[in-house]
């Protein structure tokens, strides 16, 4: 997990490379348009402009999120970074949107392109440092956990594929009469275009919030593994409140005679080990379960399989606790996404076990597959 102090200076960093980098890259592209007459440049050189402001929001965005938490904001104001990171996406559509119209005027009104091999190398140069943004603010976005970054190093590598068609126009201009620039201008409006949508569809899931990965979840349930009597993990839902701040939701399986201070010891040390290891606050909710029971073993192996017989869509089940003074049952079960009829599985499902153990009386709780 990276430290805050860290984390702060490689965004920092990052985005005034990038503010001077592109500030640089568009004074030169309006240049070689303006002497030119390439649509298609120019409009390239308004996209490095904007790639420019892009940056200016993110520092922006990123110091609105440093904030301390407050009485009405408690948890903070760190999801300013997925605000600015799409407020960078809309910025871009806008740029794609304005110079697709430009593009399209330019085909119906052609204009000659003058371009010299001068003009080209210096537009191959820019390519050259827009694969170099790329890969410095994928790197670092992926590594502080930045949308922002991300966002950016995406525009970037769209950038620089949107100058290579650029001058791959300007150089078939010079043997043709036909309007290649105004096409070569939607076509880069067209890389604007998807690099904005990409954008905003990434930052707009990070704001709705995702399910964990496979790795976050499986690292969670090695620290609980390692603080006996917790076991399992079960339900895990993690909410991000920015990159740097995070909260988590997580049930465990304990023995039904464990001690109350025991177990309390055990979920605090692993709550801390999660908070210093992975940056995630995690509270957590408890199971009694009899699981080593022989009897209860067997009847939660066959429970299962009566639950899939019933649906596909069962996963697995948790939480399995037999009363056997009065042959009570109580689970949860995990389900597929794609299952949404709980009220029929339930009642399905509460039919087929009473015919399969008619002695037992059966209460469940049914769970979506949070992880």
């Amino acid at each position: 997990m990276i430290d805050e102090e860290t984390r702060n200076n490689v965004l920092k960093r990052t985005a005034i490379l990038g503010i001077v980098s592109n500030a640089a890259i568009a004074a030169v592209k309006i240049l070689i348009g303006f002497f030119s007459g390439s649509v298609a440049i120019m409009s390239d050189a308004a996209n490095n402009a904007s790639d420019m402001l892009s940056s200016v929001v993110t520092i922006m965005g990123f110091n609105l999120a440093k904030r301390k938490p407050t009485h009405t904001h408690p948890l903070g104001f760190g999801r300013m970074e997925y605000i600015s990171a799409l407020f960078v996406a809309f910025i871009v559509l806008f740029t794609g949107g304005a110079f697709f119209r430009t593009s399209v005027d330019r085909i119906q009104n052609p204009s000659p392109v003058t371009i010299s091999m001068p003009m080209l190398f210096i537009l191959l140069l820019t390519i050259a440092v827009k694969v170099i943004l790329w890969r410095i603010n994928q790197k670092n976005g992926k590594k502080i956990e930045s949308e922002a970054l991300s966002a950016s190093g995406t525009d970037a590598l769209s950038d620089a594929l949107a100058t290579s068609v650029t001058i791959i126009a300007a150089v078939i201009s010079l043997f043709t009469s036909f309007p290649i620039d105004g096409w070569a201008g939607i076509i880069v409006s067209i890389f604007i275009l998807y690099a904005g949508v990409k954008s905003v569809v990434d930052t707009v899931s990070a704001i709705v919030g995702e399910r964990p990965s496979k790795e976050t979840v499986r690292e969670i349930r090695s620290i609980i593994a390692k603080h006996p009597p917790l076991s399992g993990g079960y339900d895990i839902q993690i909410h991000t409140y920015g990159p740097s701040r995070m909260i988590g939701t997580c049930n465990v399986e304990v023995p039904s005679d464990a001690k109350g201070e025991e177990i309390f010891d055990a979920m605090t040390d692993a709550q801390t080990e999660i908070m210093d290891s992975m940056g995630i606050y995690f509270t957590f909710g408890m199971y009694a379960v009899n699981s080593d029971n022989p009897v209860v073993i067997l009847m939660k192996r066959e429970v299962l399989k009566v639950l899939k017989s019933v649906s596909p869509d069962v996963i697995s089940i948790h939480a399995f606790h037999v009363h056997l003074n009065d042959s009570r049952v109580h689970f949860d079960v995990v389900v597929d996404f794609s299952l949404t009829d709980y009220a029929a599985f339930r009642k399905n499902a509460s039919k087929a076990l009473t015919e399969a153990f008619p002695t037992y009386s059966f209460q469940f709780n049914i769970d979506p597959d949070y992880a």
